[in-house]
């Protein structure tokens, strides 16, 4: 099962979160047949969205992470809620880049450029929208200056996902370390100098514990954990909410669709899942719209 460990080291002046994805990071891959380079460029996204899904306070409060690359891979979309509840997907999941030469995923030439834009529905009238332009691809480097620069936390953090000789995900996650306001500059160093640690992230993320992550670098000091959550990689999708999608397309243009092709067909790009709506479906669904208008 999948983690997040949640910690504040330094009597709450740092904020230390430790992460396992695996699971999440697999099912993603299983339902996209993602390359391996595309499944360690989605799965660092949907890890990060997993650490940013823990620090939303409602299950209904929601998340969403567009990247718009420059490279191959095209668009890398994730999304996520309060429930933990992640899931996302990349525009071309069967890109083939050759590895480089240590072995890794050549992760920077799938991105190159690009933009990443991030939005955070947390029930108010308008959403928090940030944007930052990616550094170089790296996705950690480039999430690292998004925290940095956008919401104005200086943020170390470290993510991994491992790629088996069969080119199918071993093992994911991450940790990210955040300083609290009034931080000293006696802690940051000593930050600086941890964070050094975590240049084989790799190594430490087949471990599969955040717990001991945390442990084995911050266990010298006092540290306060917080109950771990375990996230899924789950679709909100339904029928429900694709009679939305048909609503929005307008009574014209149903129509239109209806005559060239009998059904209005919609799949869902996160789990790939098709809905149909032949004529009387959609028949059904505007006078479903039309009684709840005349109700009002």
């Amino acid at each position: 099962m999948d983690s997040v460990c949640k910690a504040l080291v330094f009597n709450g002046l740092v904020e230390v979160t430790a992460f396992d994805t695996t699971e999440l990071v697999k099912e993603a891959s299983r339902i996209h047949n993602t390359s391996p380079v595309a499944t360690v460029a989605l799965g660092k996204v949907l890890s990060i969205a997993t650490f940013m899904s823990n620090s939303l306070k409602n299950k209904g409060d929601k998340l969403s992470i567009t990247i718009a690359t420059e490279g191959p891979i095209g668009q890398i979309v994730v999304a996520s809620n309060g429930a933990m509840n992640v899931r996302g997907y990349v525009d071309n999941p069967n890109i083939d880049i050759p590895p480089l030469g240590n072995g890794k995923q050549n992760v920077k030439d799938a991105i190159k450029g690009g933009l990443m834009k991030v939005v955070k529905d947390l029930g108010l009238k308008d959403p928090y929208v940030g944007t930052s332009e990616l550094v170089n691809g790296n996705v950690d480097e480039d999430f690292a200056w998004y925290f940095t620069k956008s919401e104005g936390v200086p943020t170390a953090l470290a993510m991994a996902v491992n790629i088996n000789e069969s080119g199918e995900c071993e093992s994911a996650g991450g940790i990210v370390i955040q300083p609290m306001p009034g931080c000293t500059e006696e802690v940051l160093v000593i930050l600086e100098d941890i964070s050094m640690n975590f240049v084989n992230i790799d190594k430490y993320v087949q471990a599969r514990d955040p717990h001991k992550l945390i442990d084995d670098h911050f266990g010298h000091f006092e540290i306060e954990y917080f109950e771990p959550q375990h996230p899924e990689y789950k679709c909100t999708c339904s029928e429900e909410y694709l009679k939305g999608v048909v609503r929005s397309l307008g009574r014209n243009e149903c129509v239109n669709i209806l005559m060239e092709r009998g059904s209005i067909d919609i799949e869902c790009h996160f789990c790939n899942k098709k809905y149909s709506f032949d004529k009387e479906a959609v028949i059904g669904i505007w006078q479903e719209f039309d009684k709840l208008h005349k109700k009002k």
